[in-house]
């Protein structure tokens, strides 16, 4: 199993990203609305270029999937294909 890159910057960011993801397994988002609605919403403020990271990081760890939208910004969310994996992940996390 993939686990997002334990010496990365972004690693406590991409933890994040995968907990709001497994609450909102449905959710999806620009990096600049995630950054906004998922992370500072809910008290937790962050550098654009560490999202970006972790959001990268991701992606090729195949954990979201990447889409372009009409407006040419790239859409975030879960790859749903491993939303099981996911939340036996964070369990055995805590």
């Amino acid at each position: 199993m993939e686990r997002p890159d334990q010496s990365a910057n972004s690693d406590g960011v991409a933890w994040l990203l995968l907990g709001y993801l497994c609450s909102h397994p449905d959710a999806k988002d620009t990096a600049e609305g995630i950054e906004t609605w998922w992370l500072r919403a809910h008290g937790v403020d962050l550098n654009d270029r560490d999202v970006k990271e972790a959001l990268t990081d991701l992606v090729s760890r195949d954990w979201l999937i990447r889409r372009g939208s009409l407006s040419g910004r790239q859409i975030y969310g879960l790859n749903q294909a491993r939303r099981a994996e996911l939340q036996e992940l964070l369990e055995s996390r805590k």
